[in-house]
């Protein structure tokens, strides 16, 4: 195996562990909302970061597809992974606040 395919292989490895840490996390965030009470996050609030949950599920979906549809090893912009991350941090944010809420 040359240096290139090994490269390829540990990038595609990595974006696949990536996307599944990404994949969970937003999982967990719908999670703890079907669980967050009124006084930690309004109706509103919990419907919007729903709807971006959502949203970031089916991004990291399509992300997949096209990696998998690539026969070349491709990278993600850290741009295109910001809201992701950003998400993530809420979703961190709001599990903390449901727990001191309920401990």
């Amino acid at each position: 195996m040359t240096s290139d395919a090994e490269a390829g292989d540990l990038l595609r490895s990595l974006l696949a562990s990536l996307l599944t840490d990404f994949d969970h996390w937003f999982t967990r965030g719908q999670v703890i909302l079907e669980q967050c009470p009124d006084n930690v996050l309004s109706s509103d609030d919990r419907v919007a970061l729903a709807e971006r949950l959502a949203d970031g599920k089916r991004s990291i979906a399509a992300t997949r597809s096209l990696l998998q549809a690539s026969s070349e090893p491709v990278a993600i912009s850290m741009k295109a992974m910001a809201p992701w991350h950003q998400l993530v941090m809420e979703v961190w944010a709001l599990s903390a606040r449901v727990s001191r809420s309920t401990g």
